[in-house]
């Protein structure tokens, strides 16, 4: 009897430290990462290298600026909270308020944070390796293209630091096939879809590949990474393209 009332006692009375002993080994543990992108560098929780081309590369924490459908917007505490910035400022403005930020949000809210930021990486991306591809085309062939094209802009490539008004009609057929490359992952992108997808949601896959090249490649190249690598280089390209000839006025490649 003496014996079962002692654990009667021990039961109501555990200890503190008991019971933080029990509470740390139950809580699960974050496991931080090494960033690739530079060396020392840690990289953020919430970039865990479960994506492909994850190099955990977010300093100034710029997927709390992400608010897709499914995140609540948190209102945290942070340093400066209350300053004259925070009313002008429409978006996070401090570094502090999005780490803040991004530690408040469940793991499902920054599931879909790192979709949507995917998502409009690889958009970029892919938008990017095209444009290199013919900003350079059109300029080194500028001589051989038909009815002068690049007469209007003294021999660069028409963007927008080199003039488009003379290109309005083909921009405008441009836009609308963007728009409706763009509809075609509305639904997935936005959650807007009328019944359950059958496939788990994939950012960028718009499930084109009419040539089979996913099956061709070898089982271990990513070709994922490598796209994301390419597009990433290209961004950078393209606008050293832009600054280089808005600046200066004279086309990268060739000369007029």
């Amino acid at each position: 009897e003496s014996s079962a009332r002692f654990r009667t006692l021990s039961m109501h009375f555990t200890s503190p430290l008991a019971l933080h002993s029990a509470t740390t080994a139950r809580a699960p543990s974050a496991t931080m990462r090494e960033a690739t992108y530079r060396p020392g560098v840690t990289a953020p929780a919430y970039l865990d290298g479960s994506l492909p081309a994850d190099a955990g590369c977010d300093p100034l924490c710029l997927a709390a600026l992400a608010l897709p459908p499914g995140v609540e917007d948190h209102n945290v505490d942070y340093p400066c909270k209350g300053s004259i910035l925070d009313t002008w400022c429409f978006f996070p403005w401090s570094l502090a308020e999005r780490q803040a930020i991004m530690a408040a949000r469940s793991p499902q809210e920054t599931e879909l944070t790192l979709a949507w930021m995917r998502a409009a990486e690889l958009k970029h991306s892919r938008l990017a390796m095209l444009a290199v591809v013919g900003w350079s085309l059109a300029e080194m062939l500028q001589s051989s293209l038909p009815f002068h094209a690049l007469d209007f802009t003294d021999g660069r490539a028409p963007v927008l630091v080199n003039g488009l008004s003379a290109y309005a009609p083909f921009m405008l057929l441009v836009l609308v096939a963007a728009a409706y490359i763009e509809l075609q992952s509305t639904d997935t992108v936005f959650q807007t879809f009328l019944s359950p997808p059958a496939q788990k949601y994939v950012p960028g896959d718009l499930g084109f590949d009419p040539l089979d090249l996913e099956a061709k490649f070898p089982a271990g190249l990513d070709q994922r990474s490598n796209e994301i690598y390419n597009g990433r280089l290209a961004m950078l390209a393209i606008t050293g393209f832009a600054v280089q000839e808005g600046l200066w006025g004279q086309p990268i490649f060739g000369a007029h």
